[in-house]
């Protein structure tokens, strides 16, 4: 009778967690408690942030893309002392 060695998948192997992994999810986890118990305590505060926060993402969104169109085969040359003449081109892709 033929015996097979049992073979597990790959993706089912345990890995230990390293140790800054664990470390940058602790300081993670600190750091948003924090920020949660100060939402709390000042809730308007917290809504103008976050509000703000997506409104500079949203005009963000839209304005570089737009800049980039507008910028597009635009050259400039800047002068480096002691390094030369770089050239700075904007192509947008």
């Amino acid at each position: 009778m033929t015996q097979y060695p049992h073979l597990r998948p790959r993706s089912t192997d345990p890995k230990p967690p390293s140790v800054t992994s664990s470390l940058i999810g602790g300081i993670v986890f600190l750091i948003g408690t924090f920020a949660l118990l100060v939402a709390a305590s000042y809730p308007v505060y917290a809504a103008t942030i976050t509000i703000t926060v997506a409104l500079a993402v949203v005009v963000l969104r839209r304005a570089l893309p737009a800049l980039g169109r507008r910028l597009r085969g635009y050259m400039t040359e800047l002068d480096v002392p002691g390094f030369g003449t770089v050239e700075i081109r904007v192509n947008s892709q």
